[in-house]
Order: structure tokens, then C-alpha cells, then sequence
């Protein structure tokens, strides 16, 4: 099995080779997992074919065939799941998490943050973190306060020693080591996204001043290799490459790099065609300004492979590279049962963990047609966010709780197509797990005060979701590059939609939304923060944030409703019009 490749070489730091024979350099990655780890779907309480009990497999398959490997976990592990919503119950409970003996038993040697990693706060990223062996990185993270040097133990880079045997060599059996440095980034973009977790703790510079100055320091430090493992990613369908949050572009561009894992984007590289308007982006060969790069997806659905070439210069004392590939294999059905059964006590926690009821609704909580119709799961969110923040301006009357006051919800899990899977829960008992399902990020509830001019402006760019379709196939009026997280949906007002009208002229609200009038909206603290890029909402016009998590609110919103639970009356308040 894989596990005996989890010790790395041990020697010396500087290179040695005694021969001039080639040596295959794998580099294997993994990102953007969100807590996929048992190829099992709690929601639908089937097996499925992604996941790292199924990455395992490929992983296995890619080291056997390679002198030296190196296996890097690029960011967002730990949320994303109902398993890791588990693990977070399990850490308030002081019992031991899974992750460690996870990642340890299938040989990471490296584990970058990605934003999400922050979602639940420093002192549980250091809980589930808690016995990992691999080194943990980010060059552009900076622990500020003493909870964070408590609770953070990153580095800005390590340099991996491995070592060979290469036994092809008629009548030599000599060791040779390569030194590869990799260095890590995330987006800074963290410090709005989970303020209330970080401010006066930590800090995060530009991605590219930090690893240009990790990458020097790991050459300096006798890496022969650098790999960039960056958790961000290219703007998309844009000829334009600069972006604070998605700076791949721009990093690649750095002196020193040899490979770049990159993710955050949930994009498969290469293979997408997303990035094909940036200048120097082979997306079919999967080089970034000539630099190997991949992007392994999202869910364990994808192995990301850089294969390099590399042979001795005795001449010039140092490891050179001869040539140099990048390819995304895609997971089989196949799966590691030692993984599986390792993790089987975690697995079945989960299951008992998401039978727990919490509630009732009259009729079934769909989101199959939340892109084109209200419906009554979207509604449930609308209504609860709207109940905790009334409940909170009864008992806290502030100038900005007499205005005129919205909801702002995007469907995370609606159709795009007849065939698509997406959220359902059946009339009846709520769980746990089927809140989890309805609303699957750990977001927090933030008010913003905002002009009329600029809530127009964000119904706007929740339209551009939308585009002229045709009656004989509701699906076609759905555009598919917006992703479902960007089309928010209001509640507190009535309005219409005409996508046959440019962006800025699609929306007609009742009543009339007015320019100089202030409103209110309660939304969650991903997009009053900023993301998304909506309507220039930069977190500066967040009057009030929630310390409770929106699943949280949902949980509490439907014990209040009591045996009657959640009815089943629909208010028609937005349309598309199809005229």
C-alpha cells in the first residue's frame, strides 16, 4: 500500500548525485476538498465517486510509477460537508477529530490554508489541525496577537528533502536528494470574509509581495524545486490577469518558480477554457507563462499531477529540469477501503449526527427551480433571516432599524438542468443534515445600510444570472457562467425581471426603489463583505453583524414555529418576465 512512502528522506540539505541518470519528479495535489473525504453523499445516503478515499487510489497509482513524489494539500479541507460539520460538533464536545490521522495515513507532505479554513475561528483550525505531521503553510498570513501565535503554526515555506534509490543504474546504487521548497498564499480577502474571527489577530499582504519573497528565501535555503501552492486562483473570460483575490496570473510571473498547484475557483486546469482570454494560459497544455500549473477541482473529484524530468549537473553542481508536464486525472469508482475503514467511526457519527430533528415544515423545501422562481426553501432563509433581525430591532431600536428593511439569500445547491442534482427536503421532520443541505456554508448574518441607488445596482447584478430564454424550455433562461452563490433573491419587495434588457435596465421593483433612500439589508457576511464583487459592497456599509452562523438562525427559526412548522404558502414576490 501507499503508506510506506509517508517518510521522507533524511539527510543532508544540500543536493548529492553520483550519477547523471534521469530521475521523475511527481508532484500531486489535491484542493478545494470541503470535507469530501468517505465517497459517501449524506444527503442522499448514497456512495459516490469523489472524494480522498477515492483521490487515494490515483495517489497510490502516481507514486508507484515516479522516483519521488510529493503530495500537497492546497486549501478548504475542513468545511464543506456535512462530515465537517461534525467534526466542528465533535470539537465543542472535546472529542478527538479524524483529519490528522487522515492526512498523516495517506502522506501529505505539505498543507496550505485556503479561506475557508477560518470559517469556524483560529482556535478550531488549530483543533482539527491538531497532530498533522505535514508542515502547514501561508507566506501572506501574519499572526498578530498571542491567541494567534497560540493557535497558528504556519510557515511561509518548507523545503521537502526525498530522496532515491535509482537502481537502473548498472552497478550503482546511489542515493540521490532533491531539495523542493514549496511555498503557500491565500486570498487576503479572508480579513472581510471572517472579520469577526480575525480582526486584531491576524494580518495578510498581497499575495505577491509574500511569495516572491518566500521564494527567494527558499532558494536561498537550498531548494533545487519550487512549487507555488497557491490557494486562488484567474479571472475569468477577461483579457485582464490583475485581481487581489485571484493573483495566479500575476504569481506566476515570479523569478524562481518551477510548478504552481493553484485552486479556489473549484476550475479544472488544464482542460477549462475559463482563462483562455489571458495572455501566456495554455489551457490545453496546462502552462502559466511556460510554468507547469494544475487546478484539481473541487470535492476530491480530481488528481492534480506535475511531472517533471530532472537530471545532475555534475558541471554545474545542480538538478536541472529536462522536461516538464501538467495533467488532472479524474477518480474511478474505486476507492481505498483502508481509508474507508479507517474513517468508518467519524462516517457513522456523521450519519447519527445528521438524523438529529430539529423541526418541521408542511411541504417539501425545494431548490430545483430557485434559479427561475421563488421557491418555498429560498423563501424559509428569506424569512428566517428577516424573524432573527425583527427580533433583534425590537430589542435594540437604533436609527437604522425603522428603515425599510430586505433580504438578500442566493440558492447554493438549485438546478441548472432538468438532470441536475440539487437540494430537496421532503415534507415532514427537518434535520440537522437536511440544514446543512438547505444552506451549506458556516456564514454569519450581517445588516448593511445602503442607498437606493446602490440596491438597484445589486439587484442588477444578481440579473445578470439570468438571460432571454425561451418558453419552451425553462432551463434556457438561466445563465450558466454565473454560478448559483451570485444570484441573490429579495425578500420585503416585489419584482420583476426582463432579461431581454441590458444589465442596469432588467429590474422593475414594487414599490419603486428610490436613489437617495436608505434601506436595510440583512444578507450574510461572505456578501456584505464583499464578495462576489456586488454592487461595491467593501464591508464598510455593514451596520450590525450576527455573532450566530445562518444555519444556526435556521435551526433556531424553525423550533420556534413548534408543531405547526414551517407552512406551506408561497408568496409570489419576483417573476422573470417571458413576454
Amino acid at each position: 500500500m501507499w503508506y510506506r512512502y509517508l517518510v521522507a528522506g533524511i539527510c543532508c540539505m544540500a543536493s548529492t548525485a553520483v550519477n547523471a541518470e534521469s530521475i521523475t519528479l511527481r508532484i500531486l495535489a489535491t484542493s478545494d476538498v470541503h470535507g469530501h473525504f468517505t465517497g459517501f453523499n449524506y444527503f442522499s445516503q448514497q456512495p459516490e465517486a469523489k472524494g480522498l478515499a477515492h483521490t487515494a487510489v490515483l495517489i497510490e497509482q502516481a507514486r508507484a510509477s515516479a522516483d519521488i513524489s510529493v503530495l500537497i494539500e492546497n486549501g478548504d479541507l475542513i468545511q464543506g460537508s456535512p462530515f465537517t460539520d461534525y467534526m466542528v460538533a465533535a470539537a465543542k464536545m472535546q472529542e478527538q477529530l479524524p483529519l490528522a490521522s487522515l492526512l498523516n495515513s495517506m502522506g501529505y507532505d505539505a498543507v496550505n490554508l485556503g479561506n475557508h479554513e477560518f470559517n469556524y475561528g483560529l482556535e478550531y483550525l488549530s483543533r482539527a489541525y491538531a497532530g498533522v505531521s505535514a508542515p502547514i503553510l501561508s507566506a501572506n498570513l501574519h499572526s498578530n496577537s498571542s491567541f494567534a501565535k497560540q493557535h497558528l503554526r504556519h510557515k511561509p515555506y518548507v523545503i521537502i528533502p526525498k530522496t532515491v534509490t535509482n537502481s537502473s543504474v548498472p552497478n550503482a546504487s546511489s542515493t540521490n536528494t532533491i531539495n523542493i521548497g514549496l511555498v503557500g498564499v491565500l486570498p487576503p480577502q479572508i480579513m472581510q470574509w471572517d472579520t469577526h474571527h480575525l480582526t486584531n489577530h491576524v494580518s495578510v499582504e498581497p499575495m505577491y509581495d509574500a511569495a516572491r519573497r518566500a521564494v527567494k528565501a527558499a532558494r536561498n535555503d537550498g531548494a533545487d524545486i519550487v512549487i507555488l501552492v497557491a490557494h486562488t486562483g484567474m479571472p475569468k473570460h477577461t483579457s485582464e490577469g490583475g485581481d487581489s483575490e485571484q493573483g495566479v496570473w500575476e504569481l506566476a510571473q515570479i523569478d524562481g518558480i518551477d510548478g504552481i498547484i493553484f485552486g479556489h475557483q473549484h476550475e479544472v486546469f488544464p482542460g477549462t477554457d475559463v482563462y483562455d482570454g489571458l495572455d501566456q494560459v495554455d489551457s490545453k497544455n496546462g502552462t502559466v507563462f511556460g510554468i507547469p500549473a494544475v487546478q484539481p477541482g473541487v470535492h476530491g473529484e480530481h488528481l492534480g499531477i506535475i511531472n517533471f524530468v530532472v537530471n545532475y549537473s555534475e558541471q554545474l553542481k545542480r538538478w536541472e529540469v529536462q522536461s516538464k508536464s501538467a495533467k488532472v486525472e479524474r477518480v474511478t469508482s474505486s476507492r481505498d477501503e483502508l481509508l474507508v475503514n479507517q474513517l468508518k467511526p467519524a462516517h457513522q457519527a456523521t450519519l447519527a449526527f445528521m438524523q438529529q430533528p430539529i423541526g418541521h415544515s408542511q411541504a417539501t423545501l425545494s431548490q430545483q427551480l430557485a434559479r427561475i422562481e421563488p421557491t418555498l426553501a429560498m423563501q424559509l432563509i428569506h424569512d428566517a433571516q428577516l424573524w432573527y433581525i425583527d427580533r433583534y430591532a425590537q430589542a435594540n431600536a437604533q436609527s437604522w432599524t425603522e428603515l425599510p428593511r430586505l433580504s438578500a439569500v442566493a440558492p447554493f445547491n438549485a438546478a441548472l438542468s432538468a438532470s441536475d442534482d440539487f437540494t430537496s427536503i421532503e415534507a415532514g421532520a427537518v434535520t440537522l443534515g437536511d440544514i446543512g443541505d438547505l444552506y451549506r456554508y458556516p456564514n454569519t448574518l450581517d445588516v448593511v445600510v445602503v442607498t437606493g441607488a446602490t440596491l438597484k445596482a445589486w439587484f442588477e447584478d444578481a440579473a445578470s444570472a439570468l438571460q432571454l430564454g425561451t418558453t419552451e424550455d425553462r432551463w434556457s433562461w438561466i445563465n450558466t457562467d454565473v454560478p448559483s452563490y451570485q444570484f441573490d433573491t429579495f425578500s420585503g419587495i416585489n419584482y420583476q425581471i426582463d432579461p431581454s434588457q441590458p444589465i442596469g435596465k432588467r429590474v422593475q421593483t414594487l414599490p419603486e426603489i428610490i436613489n437617495e433612500q436608505k434601506y436595510a439589508v440583512v444578507t450574510n457576511n461572505y456578501r456584505a463583505n464583499g464578495g462576489g464583487d456586488i454592487a461595491g459592497l467593501d464591508g464598510s456599509q455593514i451596520i450590525y453583524s450576527s455573532p450566530d452562523q445562518i444555519q444556526h438562525i435556521l435551526i433556531e427559526y424553525l423550533r420556534s414555529l413548534g408543531d405547526e412548522g414551517y407552512p406551506a404558502t408561497l408568496h409570489q414576490n419576483w417573476k422573470i418576465d417571458k413576454n
